[in-house]
């Protein structure tokens, strides 16, 4: 069983910053031949600072309408990809509200982890959406379910709010001045192979870079708060690589 709620919360929210797509279900509202039933669909997601699901929606789609009616919802995100038996396999159940957003930060963490939705995000019918937690369902594999409180769900404000403030400024200076460690983050610290990388997002629990159409994942050692904190992850992360 698994003994840690907080090592569970953290596999969780990693499994959420390293998805694309998720399963919702949502309540079908009033009015439909399905009324009161759950539709399940296929969504792409991103994730916010906390670790909170970003989703961006078409206000025609049926999960759309059906969460104006009633916002309770839920999201599956399965990481069983690679597990011979996907039942042996870690995946997480999320339970919460989802609501519109207007900060355009969030837009823009989703439009790079989805580029392409890029080609219909100016269309009006679209909007960003955020799922606030209520709880985790994590099942870590066989014999190892987890119910996970909000509280230790995602990250509290105070450790997220001056790294969002500093994210695309920080961005901005890896990509320009430091693209060298950004290629020794992906090809020696990750082992992937290309020559071309971009730090895409930035979060207190790592950063995502992008070479080509892949996304890759690189967590900081400890949880990073501000803007100070962040350089001196980055550096320590950067010696690592270079040993290797």
């Amino acid at each position: 069983m698994i003994n840690s709620a907080e090592f569970a919360a953290f596999a969780a929210r990693q499994l959420v910053r390293n998805a694309y797509k998720a399963v919702l279900c949502t309540n079908m509202h009033p009015g439909k031949d399905a009324q009161g039933w759950p539709l399940g669909s296929l969504v792409t997601i991103a994730s916010a600072w906390d670790g909170s699901p970003i989703l961006m929606l078409s206000n025609l789609a049926q999960h759309t309408q059906n969460i104006t009616q009633d916002s309770r919802s839920s999201l599956i995100v399965d990481g069983t990809e690679g597990f011979l038996n996907p039942q042996e396999g870690p995946r997480v159940g999320i339970v919460g509200r989802i609501r519109s957003i207007k900060d355009k930060r969030f837009r823009r963490r989703f439009l790079s982890r989805h580029p392409r939705a890029s080609l219909y995000a100016s269309f009006g019918d679209f909007q960003c959406y955020k799922m606030e937690i209520e709880k985790y369902h994590y099942v870590g594999g066989f014999a190892q379910a987890l119910w996970i409180e909000k509280q230790k769900a995602v990250l509290p404000r105070k450790d997220w709010v001056n790294i969002a403030e500093a994210e695309e400024d920080i961005l901005e200076h890896m990509n320009l001045a430091h693209p060298e460690a950004l290629r020794l983050y992906g090809t020696k610290l990750l082992g992937k192979r290309g020559k071309y990388w971009n730090m895409i997002a930035l979060d207190p629990e790592g950063f995502d870079l992008r070479c080509g159409n892949s996304v890759h994942r690189v967590n900081f050692p400890s949880l990073v708060k501000n803007e100070n904190d962040c350089r001196k992850a980055l550096i320590q992360i950067v010696a690592k690589a270079r040993k290797k």
